[in-house]
């Protein structure tokens, strides 16, 4: 994951997911998702972090710079408000926010579907 991402990125990654899961209400599995992704990035001392710096949406527009970086966001916040096992419409508003942020509401459906068809949910 180092390869593809720097330091930076990885925060605001974890940071827009940290956001994501406290929406309705943080549970230990959503945690379980953001430590295994800071695990898999070498970034595992960030975690403590989270809860002390929000998540700026401009400040991960600029972050995230490509649209493949974004497009990966995205099917990381998919799995994430997914990984309870249940999408509440919070959460669901907070990812279409999201994608709509970052140019990508056309490709939701698109992306959710290829979520859908590598990972199994709660």
């Amino acid at each position: 994951m180092s390869d593809v991402m720097d330091r930076d990125q990885v925060e605001i990654f974890a940071r827009g997911l940290y956001h994501l899961a406290s929406v309705d209400g943080i549970d230990e599995r959503e945690l379980t998702v953001i430590r295994e992704f800071l695990s898999e990035a070498g970034q595992s001392s960030l975690f403590e972090q989270l809860s002390q710096r929000p998540f700026d949406l401009h400040e991960a527009h600029d972050v995230l710079e490509t649209s493949f970086l974004r497009r990966l966001f995205i099917r990381a916040a998919i799995v994430l408000v997914r990984a309870d096992g249940e999408l509440s419409a919070a959460e669901r508003t907070a990812v279409e926010g999201l994608a709509d942020a970052f140019g990508q509401s056309d490709l939701l459906g698109e992306l959710e579907a290829e979520v859908d068809g590598v990972v199994a949910f709660a």
